[in-house]
């Protein structure tokens, strides 16, 4: 079973345990295969937000520093005020803004 990795965390080495396939369900990258910055790239030019990798045995340091409240309460205050235009109630919007604060999190 694969680990769910934001696009941002990808990085050189690291295995796909899932294909890569675009809208239109056409492979873009095969299960199994072994990333380097020319595919990384790749996915940010096709716009692939999440990929599954290979779970490594170590502990998912990004994980816990994505649940973690005070980082999450400081993302949060720093993403509303920019987003006070948009419905965060829509559901859709609602995923995206999650999605933006945890990667946020992350990255604080």
């Amino acid at each position: 079973m694969g680990k769910r990795v934001t696009q941002e965390q990808l990085r050189p080495e690291m295995v796909l345990s899932a294909e890569i396939v675009d809208g239109a369900g056409r492979l873009l990258l095969p299960k199994g295969t072994a990333l380097t910055e020319k595919h990384i790239r790749y996915c940010q030019m096709w716009g692939i937000a999440e990929v599954e990798i290979e779970a490594d045995e170590g502990p998912d340091v990004s994980e816990s520093l994505a649940d973690d409240p005070v980082r999450i309460a400081a993302a949060t205050a720093q993403l509303e005020p920019r987003l006070r235009a948009v419905d965060l109630a829509h559901p859709v919007i609602a995923e995206l803004f999650r999605y933006a604060v945890r990667s946020k999190a992350v990255k604080a």
